[in-house]
């Protein structure tokens, strides 16, 4: 298949459809689901902007994908609607258009559970990368890549401005040994994560032990650690 061509559509915080479909791609990411009613207060003030991965009508292999992704995930087959009227805390006019999501990005203006590790990051001019997903039917066609692409050229354009990403995931270590593959549901990555951002610019500056807190235990029982990375990428 060709490399895809991505859209991004906000999400609707005051959607249940909207609100349904991201718990459900929260579980199949396996973690923050129950994260998403707090999301609903942060998307509306503009804090949080999170964004529907859509393929692109002008995506070759459009048709392809979604079959695959609705062969795989039958509960994903019904469309929902561009209803978000506003984003970051501005207005905007819904399409009223059908799409199907086959995945999510946000980028936010802070990452509060962050300040306490005091990272050696501007203190303006900064954007978070969050809760970057891609359907597991879909990964490796190129989507998170376009994902990349489109969110960090908005964030560099008016009227954010942006100077520095930044962005956490877990370690390529840890997230290529045995114990992750339940994170994973399975299916661990041809590259890890953090490889994958460094390729695009991202340096490492800070590791974290059990960050997030995920309950990983080794075969004998005992409780694995965790490490998060925060990766860091100047623009000007």
């Amino acid at each position: 298949m060709s490399r895809a061509k991505v859209e991004l559509i906000p999400w609707d915080p005051n959607s249940p459809d909207h609100f349904t479909r991201l718990v459900d791609q929260r579980i199949k990411c396996g973690w923050a689901s129950e994260q998403v009613p707090q999301w609903q207060d942060y998307q509306r003030s503009g804090f949080k902007c999170i964004y529907w991965l859509v393929l692109s009508p002008d995506d070759p292999d459009r048709e392809a994908r979604l079959a695959k992704l609705v062969s795989e995930y039958p509960k994903e087959k019904d469309p929902i609607t561009d209803t978000a009227d506003s984003i970051r805390a501005t207005p905007r006019t819904p399409t009223e258009a059908l799409f199907h999501p086959v995945g999510h990005i946000s980028l936010d203006v802070d990452s509060p559970a962050a300040a306490c590790l005091n990272l050696p990051i501007p203190k303006d001019h900064v954007y978070w990368i969050k809760t970057l997903y891609v359907s597991f039917a879909l990964q490796s066609s190129g989507i998170a890549r376009a994902a990349m692409d489109l969110i960090e050229s908005m964030a560099t354009s008016e009227p954010l401005c942006a100077k520095t990403l930044m962005l956490d995931t877990v370690s390529k270590e840890d997230q290529l040994r045995k114990e992750s593959i339940v994170v994973a549901q399975g299916k661990l990555p041809p590259t890890p994560t953090q490889a994958w951002y460094e390729r695009r610019g991202y340096k490492l500056i800070h590791t974290e032990n059990n960050f997030y807190g995920f309950p990983e235990k080794d075969q004998d029982g005992n409780p694995v650690i965790r490490r998060t990375v925060f990766l860091r990428r100047d623009l000007v």
